[in-house]
């Protein structure tokens, strides 16, 4: 009788004690240094304060500087959404036998460091680099270009890095939508186009907005190639908390920085899942 009653008692906490491991690791790496990080930013000698933040919202440098990290996150995945996309779905729904083949070449970027990939697209950026040579030669320009130490430079050197991102997460969703979907909306009238627009996408989106917020995120908090591409004329919240927290040793502004920069993406994960519950709602109610 006794041993099947501590027998049921660890059954019913059974759940419990396998996610503590995991809720451990999380409150650990996440929660307490998020949490010392908020803490760092609002307190002083005095005690709590709030003037790291008034600091930095009375300055009209660092909402210039948060609007050009927003529109390089936006910027880089556009344009990883526009090649990414097309690229995932041919690669998903070709017979090819070299489609795992191209599919990992998708991925060789990833392999190389970012610094490395940085003073790579330094060499072609430079005034008198390949791409100011090549378009003088095309007759594109009429005098040598430098994209080095511009936005337009970051963000090309960006949406190289994360496109195999992108093309990796959306090969998978349209991996798992069977074609007769799309067959089956074409025997019922519909242009290929239409059923590739009113089914494959329809069915991909979830896929398609998680791909966008994880480049996203990356975009707006990547370090190296926005210092070394960009430099201080294209100056971003990464690399002006590593200049407050390194070079300043202003530690607590530095935290107050990367507290912001945490709840911006926060609000556009939200608004993105908000976006597309809202979107299965209107969906699900027809």
């Amino acid at each position: 009788m006794t041993t099947a009653a501590s027998g049921s008692g660890v059954a019913r906490f059974a759940p419990v004690l396998l996610f503590a491991p995991c809720a451990f690791a999380y409150a650990v790496f996440f929660i307490w240094p998020q949490a010392s990080l908020l803490a760092m930013s609002a307190t002083e000698k005095a005690g709590f304060t709030l003037a790291q933040y008034e600091r930095f919202f009375v300055d009209s440098y660092y909402w210039e500087m948060l609007g050009r990290t927003l529109w390089l996150g936006f910027a880089v995945t556009a344009i990883t959404l526009l090649l990414g996309v097309p690229t995932a779905y041919l690669l998903a729904r070709s017979q090819s036998r070299w489609a795992s083949f191209l599919l990992l070449l998708t991925t060789f970027p990833l392999l190389v460091s970012a610094v490395v990939r940085s003073f790579g697209w330094m060499v072609l950026f430079f005034r008198d680099g390949l791409l100011s040579r090549t378009l003088l030669a095309l007759g594109i320009v009429n005098h040598p270009v430098q994209t080095m130490y511009t936005m337009t430079g970051v963000i090309i050197a960006l949406a190289q890095v994360l496109l195999p991102l992108m093309i990796l997460t959306l090969h998978g969703v349209f991996k798992s939508i069977d074609r007769d979907l799309e067959y089956a909306a074409m025997s019922l009238g519909a242009r290929p186009s239409v059923a590739l627009g009113l089914v494959t996408f329809r069915l991909a989106s979830g896929g398609i907005v998680a791909g966008s917020l994880l480049v996203f995120s990356l975009a707006i908090s990547a370090f190296a190639t926005p210092s070394l591409v960009g430099g201080a004329r294209a100056n971003v919240m990464a690399t002006a908390i590593y200049e407050q927290a390194v070079e300043l040793l202003d530690w607590p502004f530095a935290a107050a920085l990367a507290t912001i920069l945490l709840v911006v993406v926060l609000a556009v994960s939200l608004a993105y899942g908000a976006l597309l519950e809202g979107r299965a709602d209107k969906e699900a109610s027809r």
